[in-house]
């Protein structure tokens, strides 16, 4: 048990704090799949049950119940102290954005901005967009970068860092052929999509007149440019961000029938912290680096 991760312990105690997968989901800002799967590492870990499912949720089993007790009261130790932290600490600013965004969009004015201000603490979250807003809404984020639109608060506010020009983006030595296929023989193609609770793939079908079948759906933005890179299929992508690997022709861009408008990467940044010195200054180094 010495070797056992404390986030295994924490997931253990959201399950049996809210008996219901789902919400403790919610409360640590990972999927379900995520706490499912700790669970039963936690589990074989341990070599007990810890848990078993009822009509009404996670039910406590009895080696469970002592297990709760015991780290009841130092995981909630542990979060106030992280709360008092975060509301103290002046020189820490706590950013949530998606990998690829953290790559394409966050890193350079970082890189800057950590050059000038070593002293200042930088704490990045990564995770979808939606987890991240309620993030902010609850004080524990200052700065989330994601595409717009998304859902807000009126402890936000909202603005443009840049544009995003998305398209149908494939390996030239795969699907070369393909220079232009109509709209609704598009799913004819190994599509390589994220899930339809993704900000990009919400605007995706806002935007098609059909309902489209992906051959691979994740969660994550930048495993689908992982995949149309290897060339297992086609993927909807914002093309600066394969910009390199188009200009050099190792992919290319499948022309469609479908006018695709421009999108917006956003700055949400929470109101109560925006007055912040050192995240006033971050921002205006990220707006800096920013090419709308």
């Amino acid at each position: 048990m010495e070797n056992i991760n404390l986030e295994l312990y924490k997931v253990f105690y959201y399950v049996a704090k809210y008996k219901n997968l789902t919400k403790a989901a919610s409360n640590l800002f990972i999927s379900q799949p995520a706490v499912t799967q700790s669970i039963k590492k936690l589990e074989n870990e341990m070599g007990l049950k810890l848990f078993y499912r009822t009509k009404s949720g996670m039910e406590l089993t009895n080696e469970g119940i002592k297990l709760y007790n015991v780290i009841k009261l130092p995981i909630e130790a542990l979060n106030g102290a992280k709360k008092e932290t975060n509301n103290n600490d002046a020189k820490l600013i706590r950013i949530g954005s998606g990998s690829t965004l953290i790559k394409n969009v966050l890193l350079t004015p970082l890189v800057i901005y950590k050059e000038n201000n070593p002293k200042v603490n930088i704490e990045i979250i990564h995770a979808i967009s939606h987890n991240l807003i309620k993030q902010i809404d609850n004080n524990l984020l200052d700065i989330v970068i994601t595409y717009l639109p998304c859902e807000t608060t009126e402890n936000m506010t909202v603005e443009v860092l840049e544009n995003a020009i998305d398209g149908f983006v494939a390996k030239t030595s795969v699907f070369g052929n393909y220079k232009y296929i109509e709209m609704k023989n598009i799913d004819t193609l190994p599509l390589v999509l994220q899930t339809n609770e993704s900000l990009s793939r919400k605007f995706l079908n806002s935007i098609c007149n059909i309902e489209l079948k992906a051959t691979y759906e994740l969660d994550s933005y930048g495993l689908i440019l992982d995949f149309v890179r290897s060339g297992l299929g086609v993927g909807f992508v914002n093309k600066k961000h394969v910009r390199n690997e188009i200009k050099s022709g190792d992919l290319f861009e499948i022309k469609t029938d479908m006018i695709i408008p421009n999108r917006r990467i956003g700055l949400i940044v929470n109101k109560r912290t925006i007055n912040n010195i050192e995240i006033a200054e971050f921002i205006s180094q990220l707006k800096k680096s920013s090419i709308c």
